[in-house]
């Protein structure tokens, strides 16, 4: 199920960034997190985790021209989709 999906999936990283911040190296996990590796504020990328968190955003890697047409066009949804998750964050009580 989905929810199922994402519990696995939260789990997961953490489980990951735990053993990073332990001292294990090279775990590398994909998130959604704040970036400069698009145009959008926020990417999915797999990130190089390390003891104080993020080492080093890995980037999206060499990507075919029928991927990076897919990436420019869902550049649009996903800033819709960043305003109003920023937004709900901003207006929580």
């Amino acid at each position: 199920s989905a929810t199922l999906s994402m519990a696995y999936a939260g789990a997961r990283f953490t489980f990951s960034l735990l053993d990073a911040m332990n001292g294990k190296e090279g775990v590398v996990e994909c998130a959604f997190v704040r970036s400069e590796e698009t145009e959008c504020k926020y990417f999915s990328t797999p990130l190089l985790l390390g003891k104080n968190g993020i080492e080093k955003n890995l980037g999206l890697g060499k990507l075919s021209a029928f991927e990076e047409k897919l990436v420019a066009e869902a550049m649009d949804e996903l800033k819709g989709s960043i305003k109003k998750g920023e937004d709900f964050a901003a207006n929580m009580k």
